[in-house]
């Protein structure tokens, strides 16, 4: 039964004089004095002496020692792109209790390659050790997140250089596992950034930049997200890496989506953020 919803007069009075004390204030619900909203956001902070050595924050309240902290990694083929393509994921894994972290880091060019881009990782992971404390959380659960060429840095650092398994878990969404592979070479603008990226112009030199040069046991556990229908980067890349850790005994996961492109649909991304919600937590 529908209630009646009839106003009289005094009531149209109050409610226009309400709607337009929303609108002359212009807050939101999380925005209003007192009220507890679900993160605090940080943008721009520093963590080198390069301009694009800067991150934002994003806390979620109610966070502790055994808080989980996401570090984003952003795409845009090694040579383009900002910790802000990240934003997005990051509140949303904020909402849900995470600590996330959106990086900017050194773009590709004649003298930045792959080696200064993982020193950035580095650079940020002591910045999180550094001041997770003030930040009101641990520092023992840290997962790596990587879209496109942020996936690829993902997990090559996490394979080549988490000696001191800082790295508790790795997610790559579409991202290159391995850049001697002629697939990724049929785009000519692809293949041009791949040589800024490794520093070299000759494909038979790329040795040592790709995640599949660096299989282990001991790798982190890895989830892999990639669209059925990805031109850019072909899932055989997401699929021959996935072989490879199976082989060697690694912890892998592997979610292909029906449909989905590079460039996933926003139902896709909500199930990217869902999985590695789910993903994180068990590890």
């Amino acid at each position: 039964m529908l209630r009646n919803t009839t106003c009289n007069p005094l009531q149209k009075l109050f409610f226009v004089f309400l709607v337009f004390l929303v609108s002359l204030t212009g807050c939101r619900k999380s925005q209003v004095p007192g009220a507890e909203q679900p993160y605090q956001e940080t943008s721009d902070l520093v963590y080198g002496n390069d301009s694009l050595q800067r991150y934002d924050l994003f806390l979620p309240q109610g966070r502790n020692l055994q808080t989980k902290i996401i570090l984003l990694i952003h795409g845009g083929g090694w040579v383009s792109g900002s910790k802000q393509d990240c934003d997005y994921y990051a509140m949303k894994f904020a909402h849900l209790g995470f600590a996330a972290i959106s990086m900017n880091y050194r773009l590709a060019n004649d003298t930045i390659h792959c080696q200064e881009m993982l020193a950035d990782i580095d650079s940020m992971i002591a910045c999180i050790s550094k001041n997770a404390g003030r930040w009101g959380i641990g520092s023992d659960h840290l997962s790596l997140f990587g879209y496109s060429a942020g996936g690829h840095l993902a997990l090559l650092y996490s394979y080549s250089r988490n000696q001191n398994r800082k790295v508790t878990s790795v997610i790559s969404i579409a991202g290159p596992t391995n850049v001697q592979d002629s697939l990724l070479w049929y785009n000519p603008w692809l293949y041009q950034d791949i040589k800024l990226m490794a520093g070299d112009t000759i494909p038979g030199n790329w040795t040592k930049v790709s995640p599949v040069d660096f299989i282990s046991a001991t790798n982190p556990p890895t989830l892999l997200i990639h669209g059925i229908n990805d031109s850019l980067v072909p899932v055989s890349q997401s699929e021959n890496l996935v072989s490879l850790l199976q082989t060697a005994g690694a912890p892998v996961k592997l979610l292909l989506l029906d449909h989905e492109t590079h460039f996933f649909s926003a139902a896709a991304t909500g199930l990217v953020i869902d999985e590695t919600a789910n993903f994180i937590s068990p590890h």
